[in-house]
């Protein structure tokens, strides 16, 4: 019984307008976003853990957009990548300042992207 309603749900999923599954992939992203936040503050997780876990959140919702076929958000998935390398710089307490680093890179990038000819 059990392989007709996944199978069922595997084709309701396909016919599933495109917005509504954009829809479903956020609200499940919002909703581990609130998990995750109230692990932190209840277990006192550690800052890089944290930012860690955010970007993860962040990341897994740019696959799930992939996987079912809608177009991927470069600002998530920028921002997921930011916070992922944010939190493992502090791990690994690297000396070099990433945020002025980050800033200076999308800085020029934006600069680059404005000036160049489309």
């Amino acid at each position: 019984m059990t392989d007709t309603r996944s199978s069922m749900t595997q084709v309701s999923s396909v016919s599933e307008p495109s917005s509504e599954r954009a829809r479903k992939i956020d609200g499940g992203a919002w909703a581990v976003f609130f998990i995750w936040i109230g692990i932190v503050m209840l277990v006192g997780v550690p800052w890089a853990w944290f930012l860690i876990g955010v970007g993860a959140v962040l990341l897994a919702a740019q696959v799930m957009r992939q996987l079912w076929s809608l177009k991927v958000e470069a600002f998530g998935l920028a921002i997921g990548v930011v916070l992922v390398a944010a939190g493992a710089w502090d791990l690994l307490s690297i000396p070099l300042p990433l945020m002025p680093m980050v800033l200076i890179f999308l800085g020029s990038y934006l600069l680059w992207k404005s000036l160049s000819p489309r």
